[in-house]
């Protein structure tokens, strides 16, 4: 990812897996002032800190609910009465995905799958 961007790193990282693996990977490709969403609880631990994320990098572990709501809205999903609307792209379309994610045209959630 830096060798993409000229070395300066992503402005914008979103974990969906929260695991080690995918947040070492996070830090080592975030640019200075950037942020990284750890969405997924995958168990991982971001240290966070001078010398250990770029300066002023922000990190923000978005969350709400306890478990059991979790649960009742997944239920309720199984249930189809929640129904979440994807958009898939290749890693070739990514620039696409995040022109129509720019312009508001994505419906719900727009995935890249590499």
């Amino acid at each position: 990812m830096r060798e993409a961007t000229g070395g300066v790193g992503a402005q914008a990282i979103f974990d969906f897996v929260g695991a080690q693996p995918t947040l070492d990977i996070a830090r080592e490709a975030a640019a200075i002032d950037g942020i990284i969403q750890i969405v997924g609880i995958g168990g991982g631990v971001l240290p966070t800190g001078f010398f250990s994320t770029p300066f002023g990098m922000a990190v923000q572990a978005p969350y709400w609910g306890s478990r059991s709501e979790l649960m009742e809205v997944l239920e309720l999903a199984r249930n189809g009465l929640v129904t979440v609307h994807v958009e898939e792209f290749t890693l070739d379309q990514s620039p696409k995905a995040y022109a129509r994610l720019h312009a508001g045209t994505i419906r719900s959630r727009g995935v890249v799958v590499p």
